[in-house]
């Protein structure tokens, strides 16, 4: 216990020592210099890489070697030991690298000095570059995005030695993880079903994620097996036509200006001029607008567009697909010198009951579909849409500006019936209606000078489609069909008048059977049968209403000619057509010869003039047709697309043209030569670029006689000659996580030829620049924001270059400088839009708001001129224009 408590006389001597050494420590401290401080590390600028030993790299063996390197004030390694072992021959190779290092110097008090490191040195064995390719996927149902499960996917490739299969699980997926890289071809098959064989190209090291939609149909009623549904894969059919753009109603709906109307995205399309505000005309590849056809289903209809253009004849909630072809188009469709516009339409399934009610500023509309059955074999659609824009528009717009817009009142409605007998049976039994009214006048003080126009238009057809599939990969489809069409338009300047009634009877049937001979060919074959009956009436100046080529400006006094004349048209059309696809290599190459037989007659009830005690001498003409169509696509890899297309088209003259007073009921048929040429390139699987040339040449057009006295019942003549050209380019981004939109330009030229000795003009439809540019993005919580800038140069007019007074009728004349010679100023607009998805008990509110023309630029739509023609203007379109809308889907 002492020996703790107490410590030893030498301890406590060393310790009383060490107390008064320690000021003369602290002081001696105080004096001394301060130690060198690093102020800058040393850092590794070039790096060597070491050899692998290759005994370590036969055994995969790794390692780590720690070195001690001796780095100079330049930054070159002076020296290397080795600190940490990881065997003699990881040792030297981690040496011998190192002394190739360089490192920036270290700096010791602001000075480049040399300096001792510690460096880890790792050897990783590299991954083996891959040499196989992983492909996986999902196939879900067509049309409501289901999955389907146990369908069976089979791959075959000259890398494999035998076919891999995989069947889909319950979420419709499939997984293959070794693949040799290269062409595959992957089958899918069910029971009772025809393989459906696609063509993908794999990489190695890439993983390859792909969707695939098929469709379902429920079983036949006598089927013996007790499934609820039997899977039937349908290939989609190989495009025919060389240059189209089809578009998704799901993209469709969110481009700004469309209001959620789908079908108003054919506007944007390239290829298609922006037309005149309110007037809803299709003015495609400067074709006139009547030379485009418009079909539902296969069913021809008179217009795509309400009167202004505002909306669709079809509600968007039945529309499945929009596809616009400008020209070169196979031997299925014919009788227009134009392009073609095809509707697919559906029956919205998927629920018991499904419907959508919506409003907006320019109108309502209504859908229910219902299911008839348990099995829900048996689907009733009905649509209705209704307007009130003219109802606003009457007491907020001033009346000069509703004088020279046009504010329409219209309404539509759709009913359908869809059937599914069988497995292989489809009928879909369908009715739509459609109505037009549309007024507009300039007043004036003097009744002379007042202007009145009036447009109504009345049209339904009834329709049945029937589908049947076959096991060979074959179809059948009958679509017989009947309608009508009840028009009437008035125009009228002061006193003088013209009107013009007509009421048409539709009937036809189109059916095309489709023929697989073998993996490489398959067969087209149908027939197109079309009968008119139209009955017209038609009183008033024979200048009016204006048609291509008339050389008159906005609000001038038509020509003081008159007439009257009651008459009816009968024009039969039975075109049996075939055609053949050849697919060699794989399907790069598809070569399609077409040929359409398109006899043509025509009964008049009159070809001499109405006289006084003359009866009226009936007409019968009739014209053979010969058609031939080509087309030709090349795919020499797959991101690439090489294709060209040519054919002859024919065009029977309107009914309104065959009066014996108004127009010559002996005009033949007018004909037009397409040729394309294109290419495709894919940069990924949802972005491409699409270039297309295209000529386009027509003659025998019906044009106004140059005779100024014409003979009885040549009131028109088939002089007339056009020609169209130009390059059209389409850079698309398809949907990619919510994101989409395209860039469409198309640089053109339209002429027309009044008769052959007549100088080459422009046609009132050319527009040589026209640029569309669209952009969508579905934000996050349910937002979606797009735009939509739009450029397009004016019509051609014919500049007044002076005037004279006539007396006789007390009224200034203008006088015309060269045809077509001037133009109305360039378009631009820029539109935008902001809508927001509400989920409420398993439905969906959709609210959006557009911004039209969002800079309220002043657009000029036509030239004006003064009475006494001394003075110009123009007459501008709509200003910026707000439009709100919602829409709930059940």
């Amino acid at each position: 216990m002492a020996v703790r408590k107490y410590m030893s006389l030498k301890t406590a001597t060393w310790l009383i020592a060490a107390l008064l050494a320690t000021p003369q420590i602290a002081e001696a401290r105080r004096f001394a210099p301060p130690a060198p401080q690093l102020t800058r590390a040393p850092e590794l600028v070039e790096f060597a890489a070491a050899d692998y030993p290759e005994a370590e790299r036969a055994a995969g063996r790794e390692a780590a070697v720690v070195l001690r390197l001796h780095v100079d004030d330049t930054g070159a390694v002076k020296s290397a030991e080795v600190s940490e072992s990881a065997g003699p021959a990881f040792d030297a190779a981690a040496v011998a690298a190192a002394l190739k290092f360089r490192f920036t110097p270290a700096e010791i008090d602001g000075k480049p000095s040399a300096i001792k490191i510690a460096y880890r040195y790792e050897f990783e064995l590299a991954p083996a570059a891959p040499t196989t390719a992983a492909f996986h996927g999902t196939i879900k149902r067509r049309g409501s995005g289901a999955p389907v499960a146990g369908v069976t996917v089979t791959v075959t490739s000259p890398g494999l030695a035998a076919p891999q299969v995989a069947t889909t699980d319950a979420a419709g997926r499939f997984q293959f993880t070794d693949l040799p890289p290269g062409t595959a071809t992957v089958t899918l098959a069910g029971e009772r079903l025809p393989a459906l064989e696609i063509t993908e190209d794999l990489e190695s090291g890439k993983e390859h994620d792909l969707a695939y939609e098929v469709s379902l149909v429920d079983p036949a009623p006598e089927a013996p097996s007790g499934d609820d549904l039997e899977i039937v894969v349908v290939a989609p059919p190989l495009r025919r036509e060389v240059v189209s753009t089809a578009v998704r109603a799901e993209e469709a709906g969110k481009v700004p200006g469309t209001s959620g109307d789908v079908l108003r995205v054919v506007e944007s399309l390239p290829g298609v001029a922006r037309s005149a505000a309110g007037s809803g005309q299709l003015i495609v590849w400067g074709a006139a607008p009547q030379d485009t056809r418009v079909y539902v289903d296969g069913v021809p209809i008179p217009r795509l567009y309400h009167e202004g253009g505002l909306r669709s004849v079809i509600h968007p909630m039945l529309v499945d697909s929009i596809e616009l072809v400008p020209g070169g188009y196979g031997a299925a469709f014919g009788r227009g010198l134009g392009g073609m516009v095809s509707v697919g339409t559906r029956t919205p399934d998927g629920k018991r009951v499904r419907g959508r009610l919506a409003a907006d500023t320019l109108d309502a509309s209504a859908v229910v579909s219902v299911a008839l059955d348990k099995r829900e074999r048996v689907r009733l659609a009905i649509a209705a849409r209704v307007s009130y824009l003219k109802l606003w528009a009457d007491r907020l717009l001033d009346p000069s500006a509703r004088a020279f817009l046009p504010i329409p009142r219209y309404g539509d409605g759709q009913l359908r019936l869809s059937i599914k007998p069988s497995s292989r049976d489809r009928i879909e039994i369908v009715g739509l209606a459609s109505g037009d009214r549309f007024a507009r006048g300039i007043p004036s003080a003097d009744p002379a000078l007042a202007v009145l126009d009036e447009r109504r238009l009345d049209f339904g057809r009834v329709y049945a489609r029937w589908t049947r599939d076959y096991d060979d990969g074959g179809s059948l489809t009958v679509t017989p069909f009947v309608g009508y069409t009840r028009g009437r338009q008035i125009s009228s300047y002061g006193d003088v008048a013209t009107s013009l009634a007509s009421t048409g009877y539709l009937v036809g049937v189109r059916a095309n059977r489709r023929i697989r001979a073998a993996r490489w060919l398959s067969f087209d074959v149908g027939l197109d049968a079309e009968v008119n009956i139209t009955q017209l009436a038609r009183r008033g100046s024979l200048g009016l209403p204006a048609r291509e080529g008339d050389i008159r400006v906005f609000g001038q006094p038509p020509p003081d000619q008159i007439g009257g004349d009651d008459w009816q048209t009968t024009s039969i059309g039975l075109a049996p057509y075939a055609q053949a696809e050849m697919s060699f290599w794989t399907g790069k190459l598809r070569i399609i010869p077409g040929v359409r037989v398109d006899p043509y007659a025509r009964s008049i009830s009159r070809r001499n003039p109405p006289t006084s005690g003359a009866p009226a001498v009936g007409l019968f003409e009739q014209d053979f047709a010969v058609e031939p169509r080509f087309a030709i696509v090349g795919e020499p890899h797959w991101r690439v697309q090489l294709r060209g297309a040519t054919g002859l088209y024919r065009q029977m003259p309107a009914a309104e043209d065959l009066s014996a007073v108004f127009g010559n009921p002996r005009l033949p048929t007018s004909r037009a030569l397409h040729t394309v040429v294109g290419a495709a390139v894919k940069f990924t699987k949802t972005l491409s670029l699409d270039v297309t040339g295209f000529f386009t040449r027509s003659n025998r057009l019906a044009m106004r006689s140059p005779v100024d006295a014409p003979l009885p019942a040549q009131a028109l003549a088939p002089n007339g000659s056009g020609r169209s050209y130009g390059a059209q380019f389409l850079l698309r981004q398809e949907m990619y996580k919510g994101l989409f939109g395209w860039v469409a330009y198309t640089i053109m030229r339209s002429e027309r030829q009044n008769g052959p000795d007549a100088p080459v003009r422009l046609s009132d439809y050319d527009q040589t620049h026209i640029l569309t540019a669209v952009l969508a993005y579905a934000l996050p919580r349910g937002f979606e924001i797009s735009g939509r800038f739009r450029y397009a140069t004016g019509f051609p007019r014919t500049p007044v270059v002076g005037a004279y007074h006539d007396s006789t009728f007390d009224r200034f004349q203008p006088v015309f400088g060269a045809h077509n010679s001037t133009r109305i100023p360039a378009f631009v607009q820029l539109d935008l839009r902001l809508g927001k998805r509400f989920t409420i008990a398993k439905t969906h509110l959709d609210v959006f708001l557009e911004l039209l023309n969002a800079w309220n630029r002043k657009n000029a739509e036509e030239i004006a001129y003064s009475p006494d023609f001394a003075a110009r203007d123009y007459i501008r379109g709509f200003p910026v224009l707000p439009a709100f809308g919602l829409q709930w889907e059940f």
